[in-house]
């Protein structure tokens, strides 16, 4: 990883996220609310030139395209459930992996 030069940077921050941020980089060993939201700033331009599409076929499929610059990703899902209530303990590491589900992604602490 390359390291970029560091400048001081005054803003008005919402203070709810601040704390978060703080909360967030003590949890995680890191280096005070500025490693959060520099981690939050990467993450926000890797991904603000994606385009996600979605088209809704017969028998419930939906195709869907990510386009990313230099890279397009079509998927095609039998079904969509989204659930607000649910068991954390169900969807943790130690639960999934030995079922035979493997991560893809986690956001990258730091």
């Amino acid at each position: 990883q390359i390291r970029m030069a560091r400048v001081r940077f005054g803003s008005r921050i919402d203070a709810d996220l601040i704390r978060m941020a703080k909360e967030k980089a003590e949890q995680n060993g890191l280096d005070g609310a500025n490693a959060v939201i520099e981690a939050a700033l990467r993450l926000y331009f890797a991904n603000c030139a994606t385009e996600v599409w979605e088209k809704t076929l017969h028998g419930g499929w939906i195709k869907k395209i990510i386009v990313r610059p230099g890279k397009v990703v079509i998927e095609s899902i039998r079904s969509r459930k989204v659930r607000s209530r649910y068991n954390p303990q169900t969807f943790s590491d130690d639960s999934l992996t030995p079922k035979g589900w493997k991560k893809v992604w986690k956001m990258k602490q730091g």
